[in-house]
């Protein structure tokens, strides 16, 4: 019979190699971070890009090692997936105002209604478009205003683009405006 201070020191010792791992892929995160870091910024890609980019990598790392340590500890891997999955539901819940103006953006910049330096009007904004990202779009009034409009709300209200017959529908030139 295994009595309960045994139990206790082969808990105590499981532990602390889950510590010691634990320490130790945050390290290799931290130097995996580093040299995506020095790896991209070799690149003409914008910083802003790399600083996600580099995050991502980052929590990616931290997120296979906490299931690395968590099984290392003794907690089951069905119950590392459902907290996991749980948390993903939430976070989704909660981000998905965002989500939808991400994926509203990836469709402007693959299906290409209006280009840059169009003149468009979406609700009572009317402008040139000086930046689609993936997030929001930016329109220039007449009167010099940066107005930055979220890219889900493309998907919902008419868009005048009034420049896109004046190019023929098709000139990739963003100053072709007629």
């Amino acid at each position: 019979m295994v009595s309960f201070g045994t139990l206790a020191e082969a808990w105590f010792f499981r532990l602390c190699i889950a510590l010691v791992c634990a320490v130790i892929w945050w390290r290799v995160a931290l130097w995996i971070r580093g040299w995506f870091d020095r790896a991209v910024a070799r690149t003409r890609a914008d910083v802003n890009a790399r600083l996600l980019a580099g995050r991502l990598v980052y929590g990616g790392v931290l997120v296979v090692g906490a299931i690395w340590v968590l099984g290392i500890a003794g907690v089951g891997l069905a119950a590392i997936l459902a907290t996991f999955g749980v948390a993903g539901l939430a976070l989704s819940l909660a981000v998905q105002d965002i989500l939808k103006s991400f994926f509203a953006g990836l469709y402007l910049l693959f299906e290409r209604p209006f280009l840059i330096g169009d003149e468009i009007q979406v609700k009572e904004h009317v402008g040139r478009v000086e930046h689609i990202g993936f997030r929001s779009t930016s329109i220039r009034t007449r009167e010099q205003v940066l107005v930055v409009v979220p890219n889900a709300l493309f998907f919902v209200e008419p868009v005048q683009n009034r420049t896109a017959l004046a190019r023929g529908g098709t000139s990739e030139d963003p100053d072709a405006t007629g």
